[in-house]
């Protein structure tokens, strides 16, 4: 009897091991393209900002495919500096956001790259941050990229300022 047991729970171990002689079909979703065109400066979850040329805009991934969100739903004021002003060699650079729900994600860009940035606000669909370049940036015309949005809506704004 036990060993009749032993070989039944042999029989049922090979049976499960692959007695068919079908191949496993595995499915993948189609990745789509990266939004833009342009540069993409962030690409994270189902949002992106991508910068063409001095025209930042906000992607939102759904149903397979980038939208651009042109909605206006989250308001982006440009804080400094301010569009075609001279300032200094590490300028801070500030956005204030708003929104009718609240904000979720923010950020802040020069000439491509990443600033660290602070922020903060009284409410949760009102918030305002700034961060500063690393290092000195060289004299010249450069491209500040502002960057907010909620669950549902985004908006990216671009700028230019001068050094030197």
């Amino acid at each position: 009897m036990r060993r009749a047991v032993v070989l039944l729970g042999v029989v049922i171990v090979l049976a499960g091991c692959g007695g068919s002689s079908r191949t496993a079909q595995t499915t993948t979703a189609a990745t789509p393209p990266p939004p833009g065109p342009g540069k993409v400066l962030y690409a994270g979850g189902p949002w992106a900002v991508v910068l063409r040329g001095r025209t930042a805009t906000a992607y939102h991934l759904f149903g397979g495919r980038w939208h651009a969100d042109r909605s206006g739903a989250v308001k982006i004021e440009i804080l400094g500096p301010q569009p075609g002003q001279k300032v200094a060699p590490i300028p801070q650079v500030a956005i204030q956001m708003t929104a009718k729900a609240p904000l979720i994600e923010s950020g802040l860009w020069v000439d491509g790259k990443l600033l660290d940035v602070k922020g903060g606000g009284l409410k949760p669909e009102q918030g305002t941050i700034y961060g500063a370049p690393a290092a000195k940036l060289a004299p010249g015309t450069h491209v500040a990229v502002g960057y907010g949005r909620t669950d549902t809506h985004g908006t990216a704004v671009a700028w230019t300022f001068r050094v030197g």
